[in-house]
C-alpha cells in the first residue's frame, strides 16, 4: 500500500476532501480534476453498499487521492472488510471511552499493535505480501489510519486517554451530533464547542495524531492551521448539489 496520505501532507500545506453521501463514479473524477485530496464515503449515513464503497474507493485510490470510510459501528466485520479492501483511513463515529480505541486497534492494525486478520490476496496487500511480510505488513499499519469521532461531551472528557492508545492515528469532531445531544442553537454551539475544538487540535497535534475537522469558510481553516490541523473537509456532497440545483432554477422563478 502506497502511503498517499504522507505523500500529500509533504506536497500541501492543507489538504481538502468532501463527505459524499450520494457518490458517483462521475463525482470522484471531477473531484480529482479540479483538486481535492480525500474523499470520506460515509456508510453511517446513507445507504452505500459496502461493495459501492469499495469499488468507489478502488477510483479514489487510483486517481491519486485518499479514500475514507466512516462505518457505522466499530465491529470486526466492517473493519476488516473495508481495510483489506484499500481503504486508507477508518472512521468510527461517536467514540465515548479509551475501550473502544483499543478495540479499534485491535481490529485495525496487525501484531503487534493489533490482532488484525492477514490475508495474502487482498487490495490492501496489492495481492500479494511481498518477499518479506512482516515488513509488508509493518508498512501497512503505517500507512492505514485508524479514526477515532468525538461527537460528545462523554468523549471529549476522555480525549487524552484515548489519544495516549497507541495505534490510534487520528480524530475528528462531529458537531452536529455533539450540539443536538446538548440542546444547543447555531450559535451556542458555535460559542460552546470553539473552545473545544480548539483544544481537540492542540491535544491531538501534541500527541503525534492527526485531525480532521468540517469547516465553513477558509478563515476558519486558517485558524485551526495555526492550531495545527491541516486536513479538512469542505462540506457534504448532497448539500453541495442541492445549493447548485437551487441556484440554477431560481434565475428563471
Amino acid at each position: 500500500m502506497v502511503d498517499r496520505l504522507t505523500q500529500l501532507l509533504k506536497e500541501n500545506a492543507c489538504l481538502y476532501g468532501l463527505i459524499c453521501r450520494d457518490p458517483t463514479p462521475i463525482d470522484i473524477e471531477l473531484m480529482a480534476q479540479l483538486g481535492y485530496h480525500l474523499v470520506w464515503l460515509d456508510l453511517e449515513h446513507c445507504l452505500l453498499a459496502p461493495s459501492e464503497a469499495v469499488r468507489l474507493g478502488r477510483t479514489i485510490t487510483h486517481l491519486g487521492m485518499v479514500p475514507l470510510v466512516r462505518i457505522p459501528e466499530l465491529a470486526r466485520t466492517h473493519v476488516q472488510l473495508f481495510l483489506d479492501e484499500g481503504i486508507q483511513i477508518l472512521v468510527v463515529p461517536d467514540i465515548r471511552d479509551v475501550e473502544q480505541v483499543r478495540n479499534l486497534v485491535t481490529l485495525g492494525k496487525y501484531p503487534p499493535l493489533g490482532q488484525r486478520g492477514v490475508s495474502s490476496t487482498s487490495a490492501g496487500t496489492d495481492y500479494t505480501l511481498g518477499a518479506d511480510p512482516q515488513q509488508t505488513l509493518a508498512e501497512i499499519n503505517k500507512a492505514t489510519r485508524l479514526m477515532a469521532l468525538i461527537e460528545s461531551d462523554q468523549g471529549y472528557q476522555r480525549l487524552d486517554a484515548m489519544l495516549a492508545v497507541e495505534g490510534l492515528d487520528m480524530v475528528g469532531v462531529g458537531t452536529r451530533d455533539w450540539t443536538t445531544s446538548l440542546g444547543l442553537t447555531d450559535a451556542q454551539a458555535q460559542a460552546q464547542l470553539e473552545p473545544k475544538i480548539a483544544r481537540i487540535i492542540t491535544r491531538a497535534t501534541k500527541a503525534d495524531k492527526m485531525v480532521i475537522l468540517n469547516i465553513s469558510s477558509p478563515e476558519q481553516a486558517r485558524r485551526y492551521q495555526v492550531l495545527g490541523a491541516r486536513i479538512f473537509l469542505l462540506g457534504v456532497d448532497i448539500t453541495i448539489k442541492r445549493a447548485a440545483l437551487a441556484e440554477k432554477i431560481d434565475r428563471f422563478l
